[in-house]
């Protein structure tokens, strides 16, 4: 009995590692990869919380938030989360949908529906933590109802 609940234990715990490799995996490749209307659908389903970074190619002050978004994301990204970015001229759907006005602007979506709204640049610790706080909350949720 005690050997079938260490090889459930022993299969969960491979189980987490595959996925969290898999997801670095991924980060590696690019922390905020572009989103478009084609893939916006399936990656609200798939994560339980989505981060969208809208900006544009000529936008200064978007430029230079971003690098401060991709920072945030390498440091507080898991499985279950992710961090993307929408160009709002290469996909004006997006935006139009959303009604995004202003960048840089990011959108917060927590199972599927948008929680916030951050508007404009702020400071990478300001955005962690703000950032953070939709994770902890979605994910302990997550965990209190198997």
């Amino acid at each position: 009995m005690a050997g079938d609940a260490v090889r459930e234990e022993l299969l969960l715990l491979a189980k987490k590692l595959r996925e969290r490799g898999e997801h670095v995996e991924k980060l590696a490749v690019d922390p905020v990869p572009e989103v478009t209307r084609h893939e916006l659908d399936s990656l609200l389903k798939e994560n339980k919380v989505v981060f969208l970074f809208f900006t544009a190619d000529w936008c200064g002050p978007c430029i230079s938030f971003l690098e401060t978004f991709r920072d945030v994301a390498v440091e507080i990204s898991r499985p279950g989360v992710f961090f993307g970015r929408v160009d709002v001229d290469r996909s004006y759907s997006i935006a139009e949908r959303y009604n995004v006005e202003k960048i840089p602007s990011i959108l917060v979506f927590v199972n599927g529906k948008i929680a916030d709204v951050i508007i404009g640049s702020i400071g990478k610790e300001a955005l962690k933590k703000r950032l953070e706080s939709f994770i902890n909350k979605a994910l302990s949720n997550d965990s209190n109802n198997p």
